[in-house]
């Protein structure tokens, strides 16, 4: 159903109660908006006695502790009344048009999207003091960049990734707008505001066995970290949104929740932000091509089933991106002879092969790093003299560096690799990777049992 306006939203601002003083006294220049989402939120019902707000710049704010907080203590508390779900969403006034129209969303986020849209017009809306307290702008988002700091990001996968996601919001829009006139009052940018919204906002519920997204407030404040101190999920049994710590945290010490692991274009693209050293989940774009005079090229084709052109986009570890990488270079370099022997190329099969096979992948990875105009060492530099403009020049130096990073790993990968293929099995021992390093899974799994297999080759 179509939110009503509640007695926060219509009436003056109310007196600040003492227990709320310390939630607004470091929210600066928005101590307004928060002192109606604060008290909008406590006369709905929801909790929060441990958690204050720090304010640090406009649209930037961070979640603390009043005190120290053990484990499992619940911190957040919102019932489902002041969760703005897909289905209410769907219920609305707006979303009761869009479904008339027949229109099919492409993403399930553009239902609140649409939703926000429509309350954020609404003077009376239930939702205002939560809508009022959203950021009016995403300059960090690199959809929005310009020339300026496009200029950082070139040779990273991440415009194509920006350029695509803007593609997609406005054929969506555009699809909305030409099956349902309701929503053409509705500029195309509030819309993207909307999705902004959603995607840097969303959580993922199951409410009475059924899942969907919803927009939670207060507990869509915290900052994310790769180990997350709090778990949260719907509960059936107490009719609301739980949030609880996962481990003790001191007073006064921000509070965190975890996004999930996902690679740095993710990050960025998606929520605006990236993760420093985030070596494990960093990528990069490695493309591999079936050269058209290889005179091998009619069979070749058939074991790559068709594809002549790939683009891969592994981490820096041995996983199953970078066994699929190197099953496609291992088809690119085999001989005549080797395809006779219709081998499998998802495993080694020959010295000869996993050797020019390392080549030709390096010579990807080189040709990948070709497209940055700065080098690796370059980024590492201006992060350590902090020799950038700000927030967003700097995350276009991590995206970059990171796909660098990747690239660079790959390439130490084939030469180490190929040196311990060309020496005796026996002077492994000496010349092995350490246990702890990356490389030494795919050390373990191809180069050593190939080495092992051919000691007479030496």
């Amino acid at each position: 159903m179509d939110a009503k306006a509640g007695p926060s939203a219509a009436a003056p601002l109310p007196s600040l109660p003492p227990a709320l003083e310390r939630e607004v006294s470091e929210c600066g220049p928005d101590t307004d908006r928060f002192v109606r989402l604060l008290n909008w939120l406590k006369d709905g019902g929801s909790k929060f006695p441990h958690l204050y707000l720090k304010y640090f710049e406009e649209d930037y704010r961070e979640v603390y502790t009043k005190e120290a907080v053990g484990k499992d203590v619940e911190v957040v508390y919102v019932p489902l009344s002041q969760i703005m779900t897909t289905e209410k969403a769907k219920s609305s006034k707006i979303g009761q048009a869009i479904r008339r129209s027949g229109y099919s969303m492409n993403c399930s986020h553009s239902w609140l999207a649409a939703y926000l849209c429509q309350e954020k017009h609404n003077p009376k809306s239930y939702w205002k003091p939560f809508i009022d307290i959203l950021p009016d702008k995403y300059y960090n988002m690199p959809i929005f960049f310009t020339d300026h700091y496009k200029k950082h990001l070139k040779g990273s996968y991440s415009l194509e990734m920006a350029a695509t996601r803007n593609k997609q919001l406005r054929q969506e829009y555009e699809g909305i707008v030409r099956r349902c006139p309701e929503f053409r009052k509705y500029h195309y940018l509030e819309f993207v505001w909307g999705r902004l919204a959603v995607i840097t906002r969303i959580f993922s519920l199951d409410i009475d066995g059924r899942t969907t997204d919803g927009l939670v407030p207060m507990a869509d404040m915290l900052n994310h970290h790769p180990t997350r101190q709090t778990t949260w999920g719907y509960s059936d049994k107490k009719r609301g949104f739980v949030m609880t710590t996962t481990e003790k945290v001191g007073a006064d010490q921000q509070l965190f929740d975890s996004y999930g692991r996902k690679w740095q274009g993710r990050y960025f693209v998606n929520y605006g932000f990236t993760i420093d050293h985030n070596y494990e989940d960093n990528d990069a774009v490695i493309n591999g091509k079936l050269d058209e005079n290889d005179p091998c090229y009619h069979q070749k084709r058939r074991f790559l089933g068709g594809w002549t052109v790939r683009e891969f986009q592994p981490q820096a570890q041995w996983n199953r991106k970078s066994k699929e990488l190197l099953c496609f270079f291992r088809t690119l370099a085999a001989t005549e002879e080797e395809l006779s022997r219709r081998p499998n190329f998802n495993t080694h099969f020959s010295i000869r092969n996993e050797m020019a096979a390392l080549v030709l992948l390096e010579k990807a990875c080189e040709k990948s790093l070709a497209a940055f105009p700065d080098s690796l060492q370059t980024d590492h530099k201006l992060l350590k003299t902090n020799k950038w403009e700000d927030s967003n020049h700097r995350n276009c130096i991590i995206m970059r560096a990171g796909e660098k990073e990747v690239l660079h790993w790959y390439i130490n990968l084939c030469r180490k690799g190929r040196d311990l293929l060309s020496m005796p099995y026996s002077k492994h021992s000496s010349e092995a990777p350490s246990k702890e390093l990356r490389f030494r899974a795919y050390y373990d799994a191809h180069v050593a049992p190939l080495a092992r297999s051919h000691p007479n080759r030496y």
